[in-house]
C-alpha cells in the first residue's frame, strides 16, 4: 500500500541516470577519553566503533533548484534536500508544492553544477563536516566545477572563505525567491551520519585548510574557546577560572569574532584546546595531529560526541569534563555551566603533563 504521506517525496537514488563510487565503506574505531572514568562509561560506549557506508555521486537531469534549497524532480520533492534526521512535516511539503505549483517562478536555466547543502548546512558544524567533504570528493578530478547554492549562503561570510581554497569554476547563488532549471545536476551522497566522519576524507578536509590559511610551524599555543556572547552553554564563572587558564598560558578567544581564516590559522597554530561544548571546536579538525583538546560539557548531559569522534579521527589526545548546569528546568543542551575552578585546574595539570 502507499504511504500518502510519502507521494511526491523520494529520493534521489531513483532519479539518477549515473552514479558514481566516492569512498568505500569505512569503520572507525576509537578509545575511551585520556582521563577516562568508569563511571561515565555510558557517554561514550555507543561511540568506541562507527560503520559507515559507501558514498556515491548521482548525476540527475532537469532538477529544479529553489531559493530555499529544496530540490524537486518536476513535482517531486528529493529527500536529499533535507538532513536525514529531519525530513519537513507531509503537510508543509505538500503545502510548499501546492504553492509552487500555482505561484511557479519563472526559472534561470543552468547548464551543470554540484549541489551540496540541507537544511542543516548553514550551521558551521555541518557546514564544515557534512557538506564540505562532500563538495571535496565531487571535485576531485573535475577542476573548475560550479557549485550552486541557496540565497541565504549569500550572507555567510564563513562559507565563502572555505571555498576559496576548492579550486572551483564559480559560485552561483539561487536569489531569494528565484528558481533554477539545472540540465545536469551533481548531487554527491552523505560522506558519514552527522556527528561521525570517514576519517580518511575528513582529514583530507582538514589537511587541505591547512595548506591554505593555515601556519606552516606552529608555536603550540593554548587556547580557551569562550562561549560568553554565545545564548547557551555559557560558563557563568568564565571570570573565576581566568587566573587558573592564565596560570597554564592560555589564551581566551571568541571564534565569533574571527574570520574563518583566522580561525583555521589560530587553530592551526595550537598545540591544547579548552572550553565548553561548541562550534568553535570544529576548528580542532585545523590543529596539528596528535594535540590536545579538553571538552567541558553539562553534569547532566545525554552528551554529544562529535567532537571526540572529531579528536578520534585527527588522532588528537581526547579529555573531557563535567560542569554543573545553572538551571534544574533547562535541558542541558540549552543551560549554562559552572565550572569547578579546583576540578578544571586538576584536569588542565592532566592535559599539559599528558
Amino acid at each position: 500500500m502507499v504511504n500518502r504521506s510519502d507521494m511526491f517525496f523520494e529520493s534521489a537514488c531513483r532519479y539518477s541516470i549515473n552514479v558514481q563510487q566516492l569512498t568505500f565503506a569505512t569503520t572507525s574505531l576509537r578509545t575511551l577519553p585520556r582521563n577516562f572514568q568508569e563511571k561515565d562509561r555510558h557517554l561514550f560506549q555507543q561511540f568506541l566503533q562507527y560503520d559507515g557506508e559507501a558514498s556515491h555521486l548521482l548525476e540527475l537531469e532537469n532538477v529544479t533548484a529553489y531559493s530555499d534549497g529544496w530540490l524537486y524532480k518536476d513535482y517531486t520533492l528529493l529527500k536529499e534536500s533535507f538532513t536525514h534526521v529531519r525530513y519537513p512535516s507531509p503537510y508543509r511539503r505538500l503545502k510548499a508544492l501546492a504553492k509552487r505549483a500555482i505561484h511557479r517562478p519563472n526559472a534561470m536555466k543552468i547548464e551543470g553544477g554540484v549541489w551540496i547543502t540541507d537544511n542543516w548546512s548553514r550551521n558551521y558544524y555541518h557546514w564544515l563536516t557534512d557538506a564540505i567533504p562532500k563538495l571535496y570528493l565531487a571535485t576531485r578530478g573535475r577542476p573548475d566545477l560550479e557549485i550552486l547554492l541557496p540565497a541565504m549562503y549569500d550572507t555567510i561570510s564563513y562559507a565563502k572563505e572555505s571555498l576559496q581554497p576548492m579550486g572551483l569554476g564559480a559560485v552561483r547563488i539561487i536569489g531569494q525567491g528565484q528558481g533554477a532549471l539545472i540540465r545536469k545536476l551533481l548531487l554527491p551522497t552523505r560522506v558519514a551520519d552527522t556527528g561521525n566522519y570517514n576519517e580518511d576524507v575528513i582529514r583530507e578536509v582538514g589537511d587541505l585548510y591547512r595548506r591554505y590559511y593555515g601556519i606552516s610551524q606552529p608555536k603550540g599555543r593554548r587556547i580557551y574557546v569562550s562561549r560568553s556572547k554565545a545564548p547557551v552553554r555559557n560558563v557563568l564563572n568564565e571570570t573565576e577560572i581566568k587566573p587558573i587558564l592564565s596560570r597554564f598560558g592560555f589564551e581566551i578567544v571568541h571564534c565569533e569574532n574571527l574570520s574563518f581564516s583566522e580561525q583555521v590559522k589560530l587553530f592551526s597554530d595550537s598545540a591544547i584546546v579548552a572550553g565548553p561544548h561548541g562550534a568553535g571546536f570544529v576548528n580542532t579538525m585545523f590543529m596539528p595531529e596528535g594535540s590536545k583538546v579538553l571538552e567541558i560539557h553539562p553534569a547532566d548531559t545525554k552528551i554529544n560526541n562529535c567532537y571526540f569522534t572529531m579528536a578520534s579521527a585527527f588522532h588528537h589526545s581526547y579529555f573531557y569534563m563535567l560542569a554543573n548546569t545553572a538551571s534544574s528546568t533547562l535541558p542541558s543542551h540549552l543551560d549554562n555551566m559552572i565550572v569547578d575552578p579546583a576540578k578544571l585546574q586538576e584536569q588542565l595539570e592532566a592535559v599539559c603533563r599528558d
